[in-house]
């Protein structure tokens, strides 16, 4: 059976995770680079100051749309009992994917913001 591509069975949904996390790891390190150059925080703030705010706020927001849509999908292959072999795979395997890139979004954003930036 065809899905179309915005269906939550169909294979493309499998790496939409990992892109989502791309997106963020170049949005953030190339955010900083530019803010360090135009406008760089005060050194006397350390860790607390306006560019560590907003990658944090960030990388929040990435990690909680991951973490929601790895929800989305496992409950999706868990809760429907109609689904054939093909569309359990694809609905878990997406899960798993998203909660990977949860956790990946996570470990390379908070110790990131444990350090003060532009040095």
């Amino acid at each position: 059976m065809k899905h179309p591509r915005t269906s939550p069975f169909h294979p493309v949904q499998i790496p939409i995770g990992l892109i989502i996390w791309s997106i963020w790891f170049v949005a953030i390190y190339g955010g900083q680079a530019v803010a360090c150059a135009i406008s760089p925080p005060a050194p006397e703030h350390g860790i607390w100051n306006w560019l560590n705010a907003s990658l944090g706020l960030l990388t929040l927001l990435t990690a909680a749309l991951l973490l929601w849509l790895a929800r989305y999908f496992w409950r999706l292959s868990a809760a429907n009992q109609a689904l054939d072999e093909r569309q359990q795979f694809v609905t878990r395997l997406t899960a798993s994917v998203h909660l990977t890139a949860a956790v990946a979004t996570l470990f390379v954003g908070l110790p990131l913001l444990q350090l003060p930036p532009c040095l």
